[in-house]
This record gives C-alpha cells, structure tokens and sequence, in this order.
C-alpha cells in the first residue's frame, strides 16, 4: 500500500550503495531505448521530497520529449543568434557543436530543464544560494532514483539557459527565475554503466572533514 511505501527505510547500507552507484553517463553512451514514463515520474517524485528552508520548493521542471526536443534547441540557436549575432564565431561554433551532438540527444528518451523560481511564496523570499541549494538536492534526489530504476542520467550546463527567448519557453518569467541546466534521461547498457563506476573515484570522506571535540 502507499501508506507501507511512506513508512519504508532503505537499509543504510542499501542506501550507501545506491549513492556509491550514481554516475552521470554521457547521452552519446544511451542506446536509444525508451524510458517508461512511470520512472520519469518516480525519478520526479523523489526530485519533490528535496530539503527547502522556509517550505519554498523553489525546484520546477520542464520535460522535453519528442518534437519538444528539437522545438528547444531551436530556441537556444535563435537566442545565441539575438545575444550574438549570425555571423559571430560564437554563434558558429555552438551551431557545429549542436550539429555534432545531434544523434547524442535523439538517443535520449526525455531532456528535463532544471529551473528555479526565485519566489514561490508572495510573504517570503529566501538567500538565492538556498533556492539554487534545494533544486540541485531535488536534482540528486532524481538522479539517485534514476540510479535505483536503471536509468542512466547526465546534468549538463551551459548553452544561453539565462536568454529571455529560453527563459520565456520555460515560463521563467519572474525577475531572479532561472534555468540550471538540463538533465538528459535515457538507457545505457549494463556493460557501459559498470564501466563508468569502475573509472569514478573519490578520495577519502577523512581527508575533507575536521573535528572539533573541544
């Protein structure tokens, strides 16, 4: 039942395990298989149990599927074409590279725009770093159930997110709303996932804690 769900506790070490297992896999290693819908939704139901002082859920979410895909980086091309002019390297240079990375995307199922309203509540607003803090929880919280699913996950930043043109498409409308990237949703063969975790390394948690016991 949904109530035996709610009252269940993953076993600290079944908990280690899955933060130990997260790894950001590129879109170029996704197979073209599809993602159900029903893990999208799980993936965003964890998103939505993130921390948030002063109770302001500040996390919003965008999913691109399909032609939206397309429909937005057509969007991000007019809006480096405004910021930058056509005939700028810049402008250039991101249209190769949006060239290049084209069968990249098409191989994800779903691209969720990662966004932060500056205000949700009209008596309270919070230190920005705070909002931007409890979206990228909610973004964790996502990418550890994308982990649990089998569902291979990657944050990109970058691209003109912060363009009136994008933010408009968003409906990130209000002064201090903004855009944090793009979280790209697909399947990645067990093989290849397992070769991302045995190359990831981390040192020692020791090393980057102090104690004072006095």
């Amino acid at each position: 039942s949904d109530n035996d769900t709610d009252n269940a506790i993953a076993a600290p070490g079944e908990l280690l395990a899955v933060i130990k297992a997260r790894r950001s896999i590129f879109p170029k290693d996704y197979t073209g298989e599809l993602v159900q819908r029903a893990h999208l939704e799980t993936m965003l139901e964890a998103s939505n149990w993130a921390p948030t002082h002063g109770k302001t859920e500040p996390w919003r979410f965008v999913v691109l599927e399909k032609d939206g895909i397309g429909r937005f980086f057509s969007v991000c091309s007019n809006a480096m074409k405004d910021q930058f002019g056509e005939e700028s390297e810049k402008f250039k240079a991101y249209q190769a590279k949006q060239e290049k990375s084209k069968k990249d995307k098409s191989k994800s199922t779903y691209i969720v725009a990662i966004c932060m309203k500056r205000k949700t509540l009209p008596d309270k607003l919070m230190p920005e770093w705070e909002e931007v803090a409890a979206t990228s929880c909610a973004v964790q919280n996502m990418h550890l159930m994308a982990t649990s699913l089998g569902v291979a996950s990657y944050w990109s930043s970058g691209g003109p997110l912060d363009h009136p043109l994008v933010l408009d498409m968003l409906k990130l409308n209000e002064d201090g709303d903004r855009c944090l990237g793009l979280f790209y949703v697909g399947i990645c063969t067990p093989g290849k996932t397992e070769g991302y975790r045995k190359g990831a390394r981390r040192g020692a948690y020791a090393d980057k804690v102090t104690w004072f016991s006095a």
